[in-house]
């Protein structure tokens, strides 16, 4: 799935520095405040922690609650619907009529074909009756929509024309689940910490944007998939309304350290665990200063290398490395 800052290839790294403090996670509750693409919750819960997920937009949960604990039976059902899923012919629906080349007006993010199929195997997985099944449809069919769209990887614009994945068949696929407990919310984290919604977390885990991007514009086609909504479309690009939805502090450069201290401050987490990067707003040196009020602070880096080719494509050079940061705070 396309997604800023996923930790995909960080993972092994995280749950080796999470391991060294939490040999037996079993029975540990493990709060991913900032969920995301779920890849970093699925791990947790494959680790053995009780999972709780977390995250300001509406289909981080989906793709959490669908993603964990599926049943024997309830694979075996998957399985069905997304064989009969891929045989839907496609209806003019929301998709086709907003976001395709034969919209009203047309916005290129799907082709006309794609778009239709995808109106029509969202108005199918809506007939599910089983959560657990209808949660898991939709992470396959979040992953298929981003296989397929036409965009440099983020959604708040399309291209002018289709590049080749675009013209790509809209199919499901059966996506990556895990074993495992989870419980999935659609809270601002400080709310959710702060009105004891969730059960007691032992660790707290934070991976927010800290850049100047909001993720509503960006990930507007897979809010608008989950929820079913169809919101009237804003603007040249047809964003959803998503300012009174999931606007955050942690995207606002005056608000983010204050907003981060309000945070840790609402957990009673004795483990806090915070990935960061330093292309983010704030300095890796005055994150490290502020969590250190709450106790001892171990900064663990990983070095990773960005690369841009010349225009003969005859050489790569480096450029400025990204560094990825786990910060590591064992509460006083």
């Amino acid at each position: 799935m396309d997604y800023i800052g996923s930790k995909v290839k960080w993972l092994s790294w995280l749950f080796e520095i999470i391991g060294r403090s939490v040999p037996e996670p079993s029975g540990r509750v493990f709060l991913d405040g900032c969920s995301g693409s779920g890849v970093v919750s699925r791990a947790a819960a494959r680790a053995g922690f009780q999972v709780v997920a977390n995250d300001l937009m509406y289909f981080p949960a989906t793709i959490a609650n669908g993603s964990t604990g599926l049943t024997v039976s309830q694979q075996m059902v998957t399985q069905h619907q997304i064989e009969r899923l891929n045989t839907l012919a496609g209806v003019d629906g929301y998709f086709f009529h907003n976001f395709s080349d034969e919209g009203e007006p047309p916005r290129f993010y799907f082709t006309a074909a794609n778009a239709r199929r995808i109106d029509h195997v969202r108005r199918e997985i809506e007939q599910v009756q089983d959560p657990k099944v209808k949660d898991y449809l939709l992470y396959c069919g979040l992953e298929a929509l981003s296989r397929t769209s036409n965009t440099t990887g983020v959604q708040a614009a399309f291209l002018k024309k289709f590049k080749a994945r675009a013209l790509d068949w809209f199919e499901l696929r059966a996506e990556e689940h895990v074993p495992g407990t989870v419980t999935a919310y659609r809270r601002d984290i400080l709310e959710l910490l702060s009105e004891g919604l969730a059960p007691p977390e032992d660790i707290l885990y934070l991976d927010p944007p800290y850049t100047g991007r909001q993720y509503g514009p960006n990930y507007h086609l897979y809010e608008t998939f989950v929820r079913n909504d169809d919101p009237e479309p804003v603007g040249k690009t047809g964003l959803r309304g998503w300012k009174n939805e999931c606007h955050s502090a942690f995207c606002v450069a005056r608000k983010c350290l204050e907003f981060l201290v309000n945070v840790v401050a609402a957990s009673k987490a004795p483990l806090v665990y915070l990935s960061y990067n330093s292309d983010g707003l704030v300095r890796a040196e005055d994150m490290q200063m502020t969590l250190s009020s709450f106790g001892k602070i171990t900064i663990n880096e990983a070095q990773q290398r960005r690369y841009r080719a010349d225009t003969s494509k005859t050489r790569i050079y480096n450029q400025k490395p990204l560094v990825e940061y786990l910060f590591e705070l064992h509460r006083d």
